[in-house]
């Protein structure tokens, strides 16, 4: 005789046995088992195989050697490493998944530095400052007084650039030295009337 609640309910014993029902239907289930002794002897021998085989696997567990598992499972598994573009995209990806804000704030940062310096650097002029290194320097005629006790020396390096020297015209500078003592200098007292 056919009883249209187990029919109902029969699809649902297994699931219920296996913790697999919403708890709204695993209380319609229990409810049925409670009216329904067939459904009830069901799940009844359904619990007890799910226990015979899982001492079963118990048993297979205990006669395998587990000491050399995990070494011989990590030797079998060689890391592959993934091509330049993939490993690029993945990065890309977990920075802005992980570290949106920080990345963020840099580029705004970034961006912020490039609108400032551009039209500073516009506005001051790239290029090579007045003076020594800028190129409408140039020395044109190098004179000395007639009368100075310096004299220039020009020197013209292999570029084609002039480095010059203002040195004594003396090697002592000018100025005479006493016989006797060296360290002393004469110094020429103006002739008054004649007179030394």
């Amino acid at each position: 005789m056919n009883n249209p609640a187990r029919e109902k309910f029969a699809p649902m014993l297994s699931p219920y046995v296996d913790g697999e029902l919403t708890p709204e239907e695993r209380q319609q289930v229990e409810q049925h088992l409670a009216n329904n002794k067939e459904s009830a002897a069901q799940v009844a021998d359904f619990r007890a195989g799910d226990g015979l085989i899982r001492n079963a696997f118990d048993m297979e567990a205990d006669e395998v050697d587990w000491m050399q598992f995990t070494e011989q499972v990590m030797s079998r598994v060689t890391p592959e490493k993934l091509p330049l573009f993939e490993r690029l995209r993945l990065s890309l990806s977990e920075l802005f998944t992980y570290q949106r804000g920080t990345m963020i704030a840099a580029m705004a940062g970034a961006a912020a530095a490039i609108a400032i310096a551009v039209p500073v650097a516009i506005k001051l002029g790239v290029g090579t400052p007045d003076g020594y290194a800028n190129s409408r320097v140039q020395v044109q005629t190098v004179s000395v007084e007639a009368n100075s006790p310096m004299k220039p020396v020009v020197m013209e390096t292999p570029g084609g650039d002039a480095v010059i020297w203002v040195i004594p015209d003396k090697p002592d500078g000018g100025k005479k030295k006493h016989p006797e003592d060296p360290e002393e200098e004469i110094v020429d007292k103006p002739e008054k009337n004649g007179e030394l």
